[in-house]
C-alpha cells in the first residue's frame, strides 16, 4: 500500500480511504482471510485439533482501524475468528515501546495501544502487564494456560463418566 501511494504521490492513509482500495480489501477478506479462517481454522477446531493463532489477525484488524478506515466485510472476519481458549495482550509501557521502536512517535504508540485495548475487549483477551520481571510475566501466562488445560481435562473426565 505504501509503495502504491508513493508511486501515486499521495499519502498512504488517503489511498486507504479511497473506494477502490476498500473494495480490494473486501475482496482480500473474501478470497484470502475467509478461506483461511473457515477452512484452515474452524474445520480443524471442529475436528478437535488445537489451533495456535499468533497476533497476525489482531494486527490486521488494528491496521484497518488505525487509518480510520471502515473496510467492508471486516465484521465478517471478526465473526469467523474462533474464540481462543487462551489469549493474551502483553501490555507494555509506552516509554519502553518507544525505546524499542524509535521510528514511531509517542502519538502513534498511544493510538496503537488504544486500538489494541479495543481489540482486547472485543475478543476478551487477558491483559498481562510486562512491567513485572519476565519470570512473573511467564508465571501469569502459564497460570492462564494451566487453568484452561485443567478445565479441559476435568470436562473430558465428566464426559467420560457419562458414557
Amino acid at each position: 500500500m505504501r509503495r502504491a501511494a508513493k508511486v501515486l504521490r499521495i499519502l498512504p492513509n488517503d489511498l486507504d480511504r479511497t473506494r477502490p482500495v476498500r473494495v480490494l480489501w473486501a475482496l482480500y477478506i473474501i478470497f484470502v482471510y475467509c478461506p483461511i479462517l473457515v477452512g484452515g481454522i474452524k474445520i480443524r477446531t471442529l475436528l478437535g485439533y488445537s489451533t495456535v493463532c499468533d497476533r497476525y489477525i489482531y494486527d490486521t484488524l488494528v491496521g484497518f482501524r488505525d487509518n480510520g478506515v471502515h473496510v467492508p466485510l471486516e465484521n465478517l472476519v471478526v465473526q469467523l475468528v474462533p474464540k481462543a481458549d487462551v489469549s493474551f495482550l502483553l501490555d507494555a509501557p509506552e516509554d519502553r515501546i518507544l525505546a524499542n521502536r524509535p521510528e514511531h512517535s509517542e502519538g502513534f504508540i498511544r493510538k496503537e495501544k488504544w486500538l489494541y485495548n479495543d481489540i482486547a475487549e472485543q475478543f476478551h483477551l487477558t491483559r498481562i502487564t510486562t512491567t513485572d520481571p519476565p519470570r512473573i510475566v511467564w508465571e501469569k501466562m502459564l497460570h492462564e494456560i494451566d487453568k484452561v488445560l485443567n478445565g479441559r481435562q476435568a470436562h473430558q473426565q465428566v464426559i467420560g463418566r457419562q458414557k
